[in-house]
């Protein structure tokens, strides 16, 4: 009961709505030991609805920012999606034709042949192979034999 005094003076003075927010946990728990205790529930019926509107205003708040920070993020992630898509339309625009020898290569790996098939039939090396598909996949933009496949 002295709790209860003490709480509806720092009512009186402004000052219980500050405490709450630095202590919500202690007013949560001194709740719940009041509704365990067999004090009329009129007695702390104040603190119970006071608890609800400022713990209520603070979780309000909270939602209110993280709406924002949210839509900022969103907005965030947009925009550099955007900026990734205009990069690869420009890089796509500027790209640069392949090599004679690339262009043998690419017609070879569209007729299915293994690097070292390539390799046999131009009279190059199995590494100059890999460094024309690398040339090749870095031009066209792909990244695998199957992508260029689909990209005949």
């Amino acid at each position: 009961m002295v709790k209860l005094i003490s709480i509806r003076e720092l009512a009186n003075k402004q000052l219980l709505n500050k405490d709450i927010l630095e202590n919500p946990t202690y007013y949560q728990g001194l709740l719940e030991e009041l509704r365990s205790s067999e004090i009329d529930q009129a007695e702390y019926y104040f603190l119970e609805q006071r608890l609800l509107l400022v713990l209520g205003n603070k979780t309000a708040r909270n939602y209110e920012i993280s709406i924002w920070v949210n839509l900022l993020l969103g907005g965030l992630v947009l925009f550099l999606l955007g900026l990734m898509l205009k990069a690869r339309k420009k890089r796509q625009e500027v790209s640069v034709p392949l090599s004679r020898q690339e262009s043998n290569v690419r017609s070879l790996i569209l007729e299915g042949k293994t690097n070292k098939e390539i390799a046999n039939e131009l009279f190059i090396s199995v590494n100059t192979v890999k460094t024309h598909i690398t040339n090749i996949y870095q031009k066209l933009d792909v990244r695998s034999r199957k992508e260029l496949l689909q990209k005949k």
